[in-house]
């Protein structure tokens, strides 16, 4: 099998998991009372969003070594997933501690 077609499949297996993290958080329904209500529906789109961070780091791997041997046309491929699950896991983080630690200084 060619590098670039693995570098697609995976591509693909990236897409459909970052796509089902924000559909399990729209279909999920809320759990639990109080201050713990919705937590499964977090933990839910956590879950899916880190799967989907793994495949992206083994595209890019992939997608590096390819370029390494001289495949053409497979960065943007190989490393704007990397990006955005990077980027949606660390607005996450950053807005949770955002909530938990400024918030509570200014109110």
């Amino acid at each position: 099998m060619q590098p670039k077609h693995v570098i697609y499949a995976l591509g693909a297996v990236w897409l459909v998991l970052f796509v089902v993290s924000f559909v399990a958080l729209q279909w999920v329904e809320p759990t639990g009372t109080g201050l713990a209500r919705g937590l499964n529906r977090i933990a839910t789109f956590l879950t899916w969003q880190g799967a989907a961070l793994a495949a992206a780091m083994v595209l890019a791997w992939v997608a590096r070594r390819a370029t390494e041997r001289g495949v053409d046309e497979v960065k943007l491929v190989g490393y704007l997933p990397l990006a955005a699950s990077v980027f949606i896991v660390g607005s996450f983080i950053a807005i949770v501690g955002y909530r938990v630690f400024v918030v509570p200084l200014l109110a």
